[in-house]
Parts: structure tokens; C-alpha cells; sequence
């Protein structure tokens, strides 16, 4: 999907991204994050509509003690849907953005990724995930080209880094 060299968040992102339903339980999403080593998950109704996401921090805020250090009830906290800690206001992407919307948004948010939208009219569709990671591998490929890591050299690391973006 690349036009006259713009790199578009469609070319680097995750399509179908593991996600989870708004009733998915704390417990299940907490297995994910480790499975997986995420840290965000979109959450997505039935037809892909991007209604939330819940992240690790998320998790953490629901499980650590209250101010009188009474720590909730594990079972209590496991069996709770995910819809109960999730934000409903998420930041996100279109498809076709410039890759650099994305980037602006990570470092002004400091979220570390950003689910992918398709608007269509109605509700956003969830289409993918880009992430911090995606972001760094596109400009530090369109900087030193296919260069391997173990194949940098001191002169294309000083070339990169007075190259303009």
C-alpha cells in the first residue's frame, strides 16, 4: 500500500489483532497479556466494532489495594467482564494515515500502540494494531535500508542518524 514512498499505518500494522468482547472475564484477559506479551488489548464487539480497550495498567489498578490496603477479593476480581475496567475512549488510526500520525500520537499519548480503524460510515471497525515496535522497524528500515542488525556499521549508523526523515 505504499504511495510515492509516504509509509501508511496499513503497511506496517497487525491485521486482525488478538482482541477481546466486552464480556470477556478479567481472568482471561490477564492469561492473554501473558501469552502474548501485550499490553493493550482492543476490545470488539461481535461484528469487530472497536467499543473499548484495556490495558496492563488497567489490570493493575483493579487488583492493587485500596487505600486502607485491603486487596480485592481474587475470585471477585477474576469473574469480572472486561467492560467493567476498560476505557471507552480510545485513540486510534485509520488504515491509510501517514505513519507519522501514528508515531505523533504514541509519543504524545505514550501509549505504546494504537488500535487501526476503518470508519465506513458507521461504527469504527477494527482492522489491525500498530505498535511502537511497528513504528521503529519502518523508519529504522527506511533509514538503513534492509540492513540486518548484525550488519550495521559505525558510518551507516552516523549516515541515519543525519538522515531526514
Amino acid at each position: 500500500m505504499k504511495r510515492t514512498g509516504l509509509i501508511v499505518v496499513a503497511d506496517v500494522m497487525t491485521p486482525d489483532p488478538v482482541c477481546v468482547h466486552p464480556e470477556t472475564p478479567i481472568a482471561q484477559a490477564m492469561e492473554m497479556f501473558d501469552r502474548h506479551d501485550f499490553n493493550a488489548l482492543p476490545v470488539v464487539n461481535a461484528d469487530r466494532t472497536l467499543t473499548g480497550i484495556v490495558t496492563k495498567l488497567d489490570l493493575l489498578r483493579v487488583i492493587r489495594p485500596d487505600l486502607a490496603f485491603h486487596v480485592p477479593e481474587p475470585d471477585a476480581v477474576a469473574a469480572l467482564p472486561v467492560r467493567k475496567i476498560m476505557r471507552t475512549s480510545v485513540v486510534n488510526v485509520e488504515a491509510e494515515d501517514a505513519l507519522t500520525v501514528a508515531m505523533e500520537l504514541m509519543v504524545s499519548t505514550r501509549l505504546r500502540s494504537l488500535p487501526v480503524i476503518r470508519r465506513g460510515g458507521g461504527a469504527p471497525q477494527l482492522i489491525g494494531i500498530v505498535t511502537q515496535g511497528d513504528v521503529m522497524r519502518a523508519f529504522r528500515t527506511q533509514l538503513l535500508g534492509a540492513v540486518a542488525p548484525d550488519q550495521e556499521t559505525p558510518e551507516l549508523l552516523r549516515q541515519a542518524s543525519t538522515a531526514r526523515v
